[in-house]
């Protein structure tokens, strides 16, 4: 039975339901239920995978959360999957039986490439359908705060125009055309606008070629900035911190939750974007300061906000955020449908089959 490692991450458990038959009964069960809403016969599905995976199904798959245990787990691994724990020189040394290293994901910097390829030992990284699916939900969240489809959804009749406050007094049709017979203000087109990514991890870099198709401009701030040839291949320009928050129409948060990160959306720099810019959050609800966000929408300084991560989730009726209507709030779902996860979870075993049964 091959042992496979992998780093701990409560999307890559499911890699642990589907590969090893120690897994408890109760797991199995929790993503039976967490992946209902789209694959209905979740045991089906692992039939039918696990008959694609000769030599890898049955395995022991053993989940390490730190460097430590995965060098504890080394000596006698046939796979390792990472996210951030580092294979370098080190971690190959105490790995005689590695067959490959796979990336969950497309950035590997944190894998000594050159030391894999000198053991002739493949390193795969993949390109994870639920990244693309989130950088598509901020990309709808941009749209439609642009275009104030929170506002104007169904205002498509004169009495529903009169009812939201928007008189309807028609055109002169003699003269002109009669597009925007509401007579909505303040509509943004998004080309020629500036993008801010709060970040640049794997869901940034998807969100960022999608604006650039929109004509955006797109500008980042990492503590790490890219070196010009990166930047140039994903069309963005670096900026200090405060200078992103200056500079950006949109503002999007793309960095991990961490003490460090909590509130560092904070007052001051909401404060110091522009008057009539946007807030969007697909990260966690928690790096963006509550109260400096409500009291932005309040004061107008924010001309709208799209999150789909909830401070509270499922959110508190009494929360604030609920009751604005330039604001747009959906229920933590921008990595949907559910055959994101588990089309990536396949595609990753099917590369470690390969890599098992090229060894022999």
């Amino acid at each position: 039975m091959p042992l496979i490692v992998v780093e701990e991450d409560r999307v890559l458990r499911v890699a642990q339901v589907i590969l090893d038959p120690s897994t408890s009964a109760e797991r199995v069960a929790a993503f039976a239920d967490y992946n209902s809403t789209d694959q209905p016969d979740f045991a089906g599905w692992l039939d039918a995978l696990r008959g694609r995976l000769p030599g890898l199904y049955p395995a022991d798959l053993r989940l390490v959360n730190s460097q430590e245990e995965l060098r504890a787990a080394l000596p006698q691994a046939d796979a390792v999957v990472v996210e951030s724990l580092d294979i370098g020189e080190a971690e190959l040394a105490m790995a005689p039986r590695l067959a490959i290293v796979h990336k969950f994901g497309r950035l590997g910097d944190n894998i000594d490439q050159a030391a894999c390829a000198a053991r002739g030992i493949p390193v795969m990284s993949l390109r994870r359908r639920t990244n693309i699916a989130v950088a598509e939900h901020t990309i709808t969240l941009i749209l439609a705060l642009a275009r104030r489809l929170p506002l104007i959804n169904g205002l498509v009749s004169e009495s529903r125009l009169q009812q939201a406050g928007f008189a309807f007094r028609a055109y002169d049709r003699r003269h002109t055309a009669a597009a925007n017979y509401g007579r909505i203000p303040d509509l943004r087109t998004l080309h020629g606008l500036t993008l801010g990514l709060l970040g640049l991890g794997e869901i940034a870099r998807e969100v960022a070629m999608l604006a650039r198709a929109f004509g955006m401009r797109v500008c980042y701030h990492k503590r790490m900035p890219l070196d010009a040839a990166e930047e140039q291949v994903l069309g963005v320009t670096h900026c200090g911190f405060y200078e992103l928050f200056e500079q950006s129409d949109f503002l999007s948060v793309h960095v991990p939750s961490s003490a460090k990160t909590r509130s560092l959306v904070d007052a001051a720099a909401i404060g110091r974007m522009r008057r009539g810019a946007y807030l969007v959050n697909t990260a966690r609800a928690e790096i963006v300061d509550h109260d400096a966000l409500v009291e932005a929408l309040r004061a107008g300084h924010l001309a709208g906000a799209g999150f789909d991560v909830q401070y509270g989730e499922p959110s508190a009726d009494d929360d604030p955020l609920l009751h604005f209507d330039n604001v747009i709030l959906t229920p933590h779902m921008a990595g949907a449908s559910r055959m994101n996860g588990l089309i990536d979870a396949e595609n990753l075993l099917l590369n470690l089959h390969a890599a098992l049964q090229r060894r022999g």
